[in-house]
């Protein structure tokens, strides 16, 4: 397709020479002639823009320098604007390049030259839209990739923050202010040991019948699967569907790796809270079995004292009513001497075990305030900021 040749508002107030160098330029212009700024001003609000105008210095009524600075500072269709003059002198050259234009010429002007010049100026002005071309297409380029980096950090700060959750809930609201910022929408479901699942919907808090179905049945797909503009992540402990992610869109392909990624971190907080969990209630059981263990022996210590005062007051009592001979007595007093000597050896023993109950309740007092420290850190550490 051939292109249309360049189009060129003359003004100037000698209607000779306006036609002079209009029947110049013909062959390789479109050329329209003004013999005064009005009259040119009538023609850049009624025609298409104009590539050149090409104004002299001196008009009647105005200088053409004011005029061109004028166009410049209040908008224009002109691209580029030629001032030309018959005295070359500093000031008028300094006056065209204070006034906005792209070229200087000084009368007489050769006729040959001026249309070389004006091929020039549209030449230059074609390298001018190549290069505001080329910066728009750079600035996209750097719009995208600074929107691609922010995604990605969101992702990085959203893994981190999920780093700390010690809840199913946390780890939902982290999830669902996640896709809140990044116009997401969807469902989360969790698949914890020996429970029953739980499902969430980011915009209507619950899941319907057919969402919890759907995510069911394709909790058996792979890690991805995608469907439509629907796409599930799954992991054993956890399903995330995202409903928006639309097929070629820019970002969608930063979403799949980031949710990808943090499928897999949320699985692994899971198993982490699912062994706290654990952990806790191992504690617990612990605690109360050393509680009942210690109550034990100290009920059972206290009966065996009981038992012994019994005996050796028995005893005691029956050197007197009974008719003893000196060795039968010795007899007697050495089975009690035995007898206490074996009761304050379990005495020993009793003391030893309630020591190392103590131990066994202060090691799992320690064990809950590191779990508790831990639970601190992680609330002071939300605070903390990647991006």
């Amino acid at each position: 397709m051939a292109m249309s040749q360049p189009k060129v508002l003359i003004i100037d107030d000698d209607r000779e020479y306006l036609e002079l160098l209009t029947e110049a330029l013909e062959g390789d212009f479109v050329v329209k002639c003004a013999h005064n700024f009005s009259m040119a001003e009538m023609l850049l609000s009624d025609l298409p823009p104009f590539d050149i105008a090409l104004v002299d210095e001196h008009l009647k009524e105005a200088k053409g320098s004011a005029w061109i600075k004028q166009q410049t500072r209040g908008g224009t269709s002109v691209r580029s604007f030629v001032l030309y003059s018959g005295m070359a002198t500093e000031e008028a050259i300094l006056a065209g390049l204070e006034c906005g234009a792209d070229d200087f010429l000084c009368k007489p002007i050769s006729l040959l030259a001026l249309a070389n010049k004006l091929k020039k100026l549209i030449a230059y002005q074609h390298k001018i839209k190549d290069f505001e071309a080329e910066l728009h297409s750079k600035d996209n380029v750097i719009s995208i990739s600074m929107a691609q980096a922010a995604k990605y950090g969101a992702c990085m700060q959203l893994s981190s923050r999920l780093n700390h959750c010690d809840s199913y809930e946390k780890i939902r609201d982290e999830v669902f202010h996640y896709f809140y910022n990044m116009n997401l929408h969807g469902c989360l479901a969790f698949y914890p040991l020996n429970e029953s699942a739980i499902f969430y919907h980011s915009q209507k808090g619950c899941c319907s019948p057919v969402e919890v179905e759907v995510m069911e049945i394709l909790k058996a797909k792979p890690r991805l699967y995608r469907f439509g503009p629907r796409t599930i992540f799954n992991h054993s402990l956890v399903s995330i569907l995202i409903l928006n992610l639309e097929e070629g869109h820019i970002d969608t392909d930063i979403y799949i790796d980031a949710l990808a990624s943090v499928i897999e971190c949320i699985g692994a907080r899971m198993e982490f809270i699912t062994y706290k969990h654990s952990l806790q209630q191992v504690e617990q059981q612990i605690q109360e079995a050393v509680f009942k263990t210690k109550k034990m022996l100290g009920i059972s210590k206290l009966h065996q004292q009981e038992v012994m005062s019994e005996i050796v007051q028995n005893i005691g009592m029956s050197f007197h009513v009974l008719d003893l001979n000196e060795e039968q007595e010795s007899y007697l007093t050495s089975l009690v001497h035995s007898a206490l000597k074996k009761h304050t050896q379990d005495d020993i023993n009793f003391l030893e075990v309630s020591q190392l109950l103590d131990l066994a309740l202060a090691s799992v007092d320690k064990l809950q305030a590191l779990n508790s420290g831990q639970q601190l850190s992680c609330e002071l550490d939300e605070e903390d900021e990647l991006f």
